[in-house]
C-alpha cells in the first residue's frame, strides 16, 4: 500500500505474510461454486488461480498523527505456537524489518491499539527473547477494550472457549498486562480529539464480543480501519458470508452498515485481510456494491 495521507495523519500497512485459505475455512457457508460464480471480478489477486482458494493478507497499519506514534493490530507474531493452525505456526516473517523500513523502531511506538484479541491481530505485541514473552514495544501504551479484556479472561477461565484460545492470550496479552503496560479503555475511546484531528475507537461489535474499528479524521479526510469487520471482498456481493465469531447476525448488520455509511464516498476503508493494496472504498457495482482498490 502506498502511503495514506488524511490531513495531517499519515498511515502505511506494514505487511507480514500473505496465504490462501479455502471458502469455507474462511466465511460460513461459501463454496467454492460460490467463489466460481464472482471469479469474474474478483480476479486473481483476491482467488488463487486453479483453486478457488481466497487470498488473504496479514498487515498492521502504522499511524503517525502530529502527535503520536501507533499501530493498529499486529498480525500473528514470530515464533508462537498455534498448531491448531498451520499457517500462522512458529512463524520467521520480516515484520519488523518492515517497520523499521517505514522509519520506525519498536522503541519508537507510543500506543499499540488492538481491535479485538484474537490470534492474528495480537501476535506482535511481544516476542520471544531468550525463552520469555517480552513486549516488543517496550516503551508504548497497549489500548486494550475494557470489556473485550474480561470477556476472554473469564471465558477462558469458565472454559466457555476452545482450549487453544488460551495460547494467543497466555503469549501475547498477559506479557503486556504483567508489566503494566496495558491501558483498558471504553469501546468509543478517543485517543485524539485535537482539532482538526480524530482518532478515537469505532465499535463494530459481532466478531468478538467488544471487537473495535477505528476511526481517523483530520483536515476533512476519514478512514475506517475496519479488523476484522470483514475479511475478503466477495462479501460485499452476500455480506451474509461471515467469518465465524461471537455473534455472526450482529456482525452481518455491522458489516451492512458499514457498507451503508461508506459507499460512494471519499471514507476510506483500511482493511485488515484484504491483499495489497488493503486500502480502499466501496462503491456501487452490477447488482452489489464492490471494493475499489486505490491501485484501481
Amino acid at each position: 500500500m502506498k502511503t495514506q495521507v488524511f490531513g495531517d495523519i499519515r498511515v502505511d500497512s506494514i505487511t507480514e505474510f500473505e496465504f490462501s485459505i479455502t471458502p469455507s475455512d474462511l466465511l460460513v457457508g461459501l463454496t467454492p461454486d460460490d467463489v466460481a460464480e464472482h471469479e469474474h471480478w474478483l480476479g486473481p489477486r483476491l482467488v488463487e488461480p486453479g483453486t478457488r482458494n481466497l487470498v488473504v493478507h496479514m498487515h498492521s497499519y502504522l499511524i503517525r498523527t502530529r502527535h503520536h506514534t501507533i499501530l493498529f493490530d499486529t498480525c500473528c507474531g514470530n515464533d508462537k505456537d498455534r498448531s491448531y493452525f498451520p499457517a500462522w505456526h512458529r512463524l520467521q516473517t520480516l515484520f519488523l524489518q518492515n517497520l523499521a523500513s517505514a522509519g520506525v523502531s519498536p522503541e519508537q511506538v507510543d500506543f499499540v491499539m488492538c481491535s479485538h484479541l484474537h490470534a492474528d491481530h495480537i501476535g506482535w505485541n511481544t516476542r520471544l527473547l531468550n525463552g520469555e514473552w517480552v513486549p516488543t514495544f517496550p516503551n508504548a501504551r497497549y489500548l486494550i477494550s475494557k470489556g473485550e479484556f474480561e470477556w476472554w479472561r473469564d471465558a477462558l477461565e469458565t472454559a466457555n472457549v476452545k482450549p487453544y484460545r488460551k495460547l494467543a492470550f497466555t503469549d501475547s496479552v498477559l506479557p503486556v498486562v504483567d508489566r503494566g503496560l496495558a491501558t483498558f479503555v471504553e469501546d468509543e475511546y478517543a485517543f485524539e480529539n485535537e482539532m482538526p484531528d480524530e482518532v478515537r475507537y469505532l465499535p463494530l461489535h459481532g466478531h468478538t464480543k467488544h471487537h473495535c474499528g477505528l476511526y481517523v479524521r483530520s483536515r476533512l479526510q476519514d478512514a475506517i480501519f475496519t479488523g476484522d469487520a470483514i475479511h475478503h471482498p466477495i462479501q460485499f456481493a452476500r455480506p451474509n458470508w461471515i467469518n465465524a465469531g461471537y455473534d455472526n447476525a450482529a456482525a452481518i448488520q455491522v458489516l451492512r452498515g458499514l457498507i451503508a455509511r461508506c459507499i460512494d464516498t471519499p471514507t476510506k476503508l483500511m482493511t485488515a485481510h484484504f491483499p495489497e493494496p488493503t486500502a480502499g472504498c466501496v462503491v456501487s457495482g452490477a447488482g452489489h456494491p464492490r471494493f475499489r482498490f486505490d491501485a484501481d
